[in-house]
């Protein structure tokens, strides 16, 4: 026989049809509002409410006169409240289903891994209105509830329930109308226990994991910070990169997708400018960059602990269907991506606005060394640097400043059968040629 882990945490429920449900053709209704007013009575029982002992000793307890009923901001209840409260879920159980949960523990595990004041605060205002949203109902302010923990048994446990304020269940065709069926979904159980037991242990294990990953992410960005030493998109070295770089910074010029020197990739709706900005991102994780690299996988392996985390939830609670939400892995992606191709516009505007203003400046010393980059790169597509100086050295003007610039090229252009075998020849000209 296989053995199974003890659960971390038990649900039960039990449902009462409204008044008016169409399935409800022998309810007593009476009997359901009596069920009610006992519903609140016993769980307001103060022989069964857990009392911390700061509230003991600082007589909090007695001076707010308050009773064992949480309410949906998390606070508890005053016996005024709770007497209103049993005539609102009377008047609310004419069209609204009843729903009545208890949740149960093990007192070790519990106590060990979180306060179980903070749990009630959590359940409250935070676990419960996901579970609502997960059950089908739209708006979690339409949802009328409570809870209470009790003590009196060998396992702590809460019980609650719930009910709609007014027509809150999200049908298909996007109708809203109250909620028929009473039976819960059971997918909607393991999502209620999962997210238990992720707030009990996520202090003890999910933020370290979660602290792991922010600081991967932070190391990442430092390679696209031009502030830091080690950034990546000045690199001369890769004369081809650059030339993308280049070519990006003239196309982001040329459209109005910028507000004077800061642009936002988002807002970008060029697919072309997408396009190649993914095109510049991939070549720089693919690049020898062995740091980058190590970095990235670090990266990758942090989002994946998060996962197998989530995972591991289930597992231990012996969830059969298990369902990871890795919307917090994709965000962390997402955001790093976003933050690369942030770096990658905004640096390719920089440095293209940069260049222009130099080109006006060009000296006729430079020259050669720009067609010889230009005759390097014939072959490669929307050559930034050629248009600029062709743009340049075309003209009256330039005719007459530069009076030797055709046979500089027509010199340019002899050699460049020899170009590839005088490489080595050229790389100090390469090296010394600032962009």
């Amino acid at each position: 026989m296989i053995k199974t882990k003890s659960p971390k945490v038990i649900f039960n429920s039990v449902y009462t049809l409204s008044n008016n449900n169409i399935d409800n053709k022998f309810g007593n209704h009476k009997k359901a509002t009596k069920r009610i007013v006992k519903m609140y009575d016993y769980y307001t029982n103060e022989e069964k409410r857990a009392i911390s002992m700061y509230d003991y000793y600082t007589g909090k307890l007695t001076k707010e006169q308050t009773v064992n009923l949480i309410l949906e901001n998390g606070e508890f209840a005053t016996e005024k409240e709770v007497e209103k409260r049993k005539k609102q879920a009377v008047k609310y159980l004419e069209k609204s289903n009843l729903w009545q949960g208890v949740l149960s523990f093990n007192n070790d595990y519990l106590t060990q891994n979180i306060d179980v004041h903070v749990l009630e605060k959590e359940l409250a205002t935070n676990i419960l209105p996901m579970f609502f949203r997960k059950c089908g109902f739209k708006d979690t302010k339409k949802m009328f509830y409570q809870l209470a923990l009790h003590t009196d048994t060998d396992n702590l446990h809460f019980h609650f329930s719930f009910m709609e304020k007014e027509p809150n269940y999200l049908y298909s065709k996007n109708k809203i109308d109250y909620r028929r069926t009473g039976k819960l979904e059971q997918s909607s159980i393991d999502f209620l226990k999962a997210q238990i037991v992720h707030t009990i242990e996520k202090q003890k294990i999910y933020t370290p994991l979660l602290k792991e990953t922010n600081k991967e992410i932070e190391e990442l960005k430092k390679y696209f910070n031009y502030k830091e030493k080690n950034f990546l998109l000045y690199d001369k070295k890769d004369l081809l990169l650059e030339e993308k770089i280049l070519t990006l910074g003239k196309m982001l010029d040329d459209s109005n997708n910028h507000f004077g020197n800061k642009i936002k990739y988002g807002s970008i709706k060029d697919k072309e400018i997408q396009q190649l900005t993914k095109e510049i991102k991939r070549e720089v994780f693919t690049s020898k960059n062995a740091q980058l690299k190590n970095e990235y996988g670090l990266f990758k392996k942090s989002l994946e602990k998060i996962n197998n985390y989530f995972y591991k939830l289930y597992k231990d609670n012996n969830i059969k269907e298990i369902h990871i939400d890795n919307t917090l892995a994709k965000n962390k992606e997402k955001y790093i991506d976003n933050y690369v191709y942030n770096a990658i516009v905004n640096h390719a505007l920089y440095n293209w606005k940069k260049q222009k203003k130099e080109f006006k400046n060009i000296k006729e010393n430079e020259i050669i060394q720009a067609i010889i980059l230009k005759q390097y790169l014939k072959n490669k597509k929307n050559n930034s640097k050629k248009h600029i100086l062709e743009n340049y050295l075309s003209g009256y003007n330039a005719k007459a400043k530069f009076k030797n610039r055709y046979e500089i090229e027509q010199s340019i252009q002899n050699i460049n059968q020899e170009l590839e075998e005088a490489s080595k020849k050229f790389s100090k000209l390469f090296n010394n040629y600032e962009l």
